[in-house]
C-alpha cells in the first residue's frame, strides 16, 4: 500500500517511481502500489539486461569502496552478474515466512532471482533485438575498460535517502530516492544515475528521478552514466557521462508546487476509492502499459483479467527500483 500515515498530519512517503507513475495514470498507480501485482511472465528483457549491468556496477564500485584493487573488483562484479543471471538456488523460490525473513544463503529476498526472458545470444525481433546475458556481460567488460583511467573516488553505492521536502498544516512529504553510485569527481560530491538502453536517445531534465535526487544531495547536478547495448557503436559513443542541471527555481517550483499537488491528488484517491485511468499513457517510449488488456476489458471481467495473468509481488520499497531500458 503507498504510505499515507494518518496523525495530526498525513505523512506520505513518495518516490520517484510513485509520483512518476501517478502523473502518468492512477489507475495503474493503484495496481501496481496498492495491489502489488506482476506479470507472471516475469520482468522484460530490458529489465533484465538492465539488472545484470547494475548488479556489476554496484559490486565493482563497493568492491573499490571496500578497498579491493581494481581487477579484483572487477572479478567480484562479474561473479554477482553470473549468478544474478542463473539464479542462486537457495533463494530464487523463497518464501518468506513470519519468523524467516531472509533465505538461508543470507541473500537479501530475491537479490538473485535468474533471468527468464533473456536468452544466451542476441535475438533479432523485428526491427531491434533482445539483448542476450552474453552481450550484457560483455558490455560490462567494455564499459570498464572505456573508463580504466577513471579518477572518481567511489564513496556509496546502490544507498537509499530520505528526507522531508514539504511540510503544511495538513500534509508532510518524505521523499526517498535510491541511488545508483555517489562519488567525489575532483570538482563536487555527485549522484550518478546508471541508465542502460539498446537506442541512443537525448534523456530529458523533466525527471523526478534526477530532481529528486538533487533535493536529497543539495545540489543542482546529476550525472547520468550511460551504457549502451548497441553493437555497431564505438566505446565513447556508447559509454558517456552526462550532466543534467537544474536552476534554483525548477527544483524550488517542483518541491513547493509539483510535489504537494500530486501528493494531495493521492490522498483524494485513497479517500474516494476511485483510481482514474489515464488513456493518454497506454503506450510510451517503451511500449504498450503491461494492463492495457485490463483497461480494454468490461468492468465485471477486469478482475479475471488480473487473475488469469498477474501475480501479487512483493510490497512496493525504493531499495526495489529496476532500471528500465
Amino acid at each position: 500500500m503507498i504510505d499515507i500515515i494518518p496523525s495530526p498530519k498525513k505523512n506520505i512517503v513518495l518516490d520517484a517511481t510513485v509520483l512518476s507513475t501517478l502523473m502518468g495514470c492512477h489507475r495503474l498507480t493503484d495496481i501496481r502500489f496498492n495491489h502489488h501485482l506482476v506479470p507472471l511472465t516475469g520482468k522484460s528483457n530490458s529489465l533484465e539486461v538492465g539488472s545484470i549491468v547494475h548488479k556489476f556496477l554496484e559490486i565493482y564500485y563497493g568492491s573499490i569502496i571496500k578497498g579491493f584493487n581494481k581487477n579484483l573488483a572487477q572479478q567480484n562484479g562479474m561473479a554477482a552478474a553470473e549468478m544474478y543471471i542463473r539464479g542462486c538456488s537457495t533463494c530464487t523460490d523463497f518464501i518468506p515466512s513470519e519468523t524467516e525473513s531472509k533465505p538461508k544463503c543470507g541473500h537479501p529476498i530475491n537479490e538473485y532471482p535468474g533471468v527468464h526472458n533473456t536468452p544466451p545470444d542476441n535475438e533479432k525481433r523485428g526491427e531491434g533485438f533482445r539483448v542476450g546475458w552474453k552481450w550484457a556481460l560483455e558490455t560490462c567488460e567494455q564499459y570498464i575498460d572505456r573508463w580504466k583511467n577513471d579518477h572518481w573516488v567511489p564513496l556509496e553505492v546502490e544507498v537509499v535517502k530520505g528526507e522531508v521536502l514539504y511540510e503544511d498544516d495538513e500534509i508532510r512529504i518524505l521523499w526517498k530516492a535510491k541511488i545508483d553510485w555517489i562519488a567525489d569527481t575532483n570538482q563536487s560530491i555527485l549522484s550518478i544515475d546508471h541508465k542502460t538502453s539498446k537506442q541512443r536517445r537525448d534523456v530529458l531534465s523533466l525527471n523526478n528521478q534526477f530532481i529528486g535526487q538533487c533535493m536529497i544531495m543539495k545540489t543542482r547536478q546529476v550525472i547520468i552514466n550511460k551504457i549502451g547495448f548497441q553493437i555497431t557503436l564505438k566505446p565513447e559513443e556508447k559509454f558517456t557521462r552526462d550532466p543534467m542541471n537544474y536552476s534554483a527555481d525548477r527544483l524550488i517550483e517542483w518541491q513547493s508546487e509539483i510535489l504537494p499537488y500530486h501528493a494531495y491528488q493521492l490522498i483524494q484517491n485513497h479517500e474516494s476509492g476511485y483510481w482514474a485511468p489515464n488513456f493518454d499513457h497506454c503506450e510510451t517510449k517503451y511500449g504498450k502499459c503491461i494492463f492495457t488488456k485490463v483497461c480494454e476489458s468490461d468492468r465485471n471481467m477486469r478482475e479475471q483479467e488480473l487473475k488469469t495473468n498477474f501475480k501479487v509481488g512483493p510490497q512496493w520499497n525504493p531499495a526495489n527500483i529496476e532500471s528500465d531500458e
